[in-house]
């Protein structure tokens, strides 16, 4: 049997590889591709790479009532930052499996948001419940679980580079540094001046280097796996590249250890 899923947002890059995935499950059926924008047209209108695997479907404006009455499965939310909070719990209390890939549920710590995203968060108890659904660390909290807070992608990159050494106690955790080199595609579908890929060709930039938001994840995560607080100076760098994200990690270890025991720690 299927899994019936509604996309929020299909019209995105996030959205589009999603529809993209989702397209080659077994056990997954897109019922509802939603966007405002292209409200009407075809799947493919946006999306040339999927003419031909969503026949039949087309993008439909956003309606909680609409997407309740096809008997979703679950939700997979692409909205902004901010732009799907109260969908999402609304999904979630409606006993739907709901994932959200906006950066509205990664924080435990309600304060964070105020100090990360600009806001105070409306919905803090849900905040516990969310699994951050980076599987190489929460795999069994994911089995069953009903709210999903998908990682951001500059955290990921990072987490995923120092978690093993972390996890071991191999590295200083007072002061761990993080570059990340990340395509244009990590801006959105909407150009601006400082992600359009015409701007950034030939180019490389840091942006945020007094603190980039993900650091708030990568520390998260690190402290859980470390049982004590790390600390984490996380700065991107835009490059001359549409996809993809390459971090490098600098730390200082906190014992000896020779290259052949630090391979074995990311091979294990």
């Amino acid at each position: 049997m299927a899994y019936r899923v509604a996309v929020l947002g299909a019209s995105g890059y996030t959205g589009g590889e999603l529809l993209r995935i989702l397209a080659l499950h077994p056990e997954a059926e897109v019922v509802v591709a939603t966007s405002r924008e292209y409200a009407g047209k075809p799947i493919h209108f946006v999306h040339f790479n999927l003419r031909g695997w969503y026949r039949g479907l087309r993008f439909s404006p956003f309606s909680v009532d609409a997407i309740l009455k096809k008997e979703v499965d679950v939700v997979f939310s692409a909205l902004p930052h901010g732009a799907g909070l109260g969908y999402t719990k609304t999904f979630y209390e409606s006993g739907i499996t709901v994932v959200d890939l906006s950066a509205d549920y990664r924080l435990k710590d309600p304060e964070a948001y105020k100090k990360w995203y600009g806001f105070e968060h409306p919905y803090p108890d849900l905040l516990e419940k969310a699994v951050y659904g980076l599987p190489e660390l929460h795999r069994d909290e994911l089995k069953g679980a009903k709210l999903i807070a998908s990682p951001g992608c500059n955290a990921t990159a990072a987490i995923l580079a120092l978690a093993p050494l972390v996890k071991e106690g191999f590295i200083d955790t007072s002061r761990v540094l993080v570059d990340v080199k990340v395509g244009s595609s990590e801006g959105g579908s909407k150009p601006t001046r400082g992600s359009h890929h015409p701007e950034r060709e030939n180019a490389i930039r840091p942006y945020e280097p007094r603190g980039h938001r993900h650091a708030a994840e990568v520390e998260q995560e690190l402290s859980r796996l470390a049982s004590a607080q790390v600390r984490v100076s996380l700065v991107p760098h835009a490059v001359s590249a549409v996809r993809g994200a390459l971090a490098s990690g600098h730390a200082w270890l906190a014992r000896d250890a020779d290259e052949k025991t630090l391979l074995r720690v990311y091979a294990s």
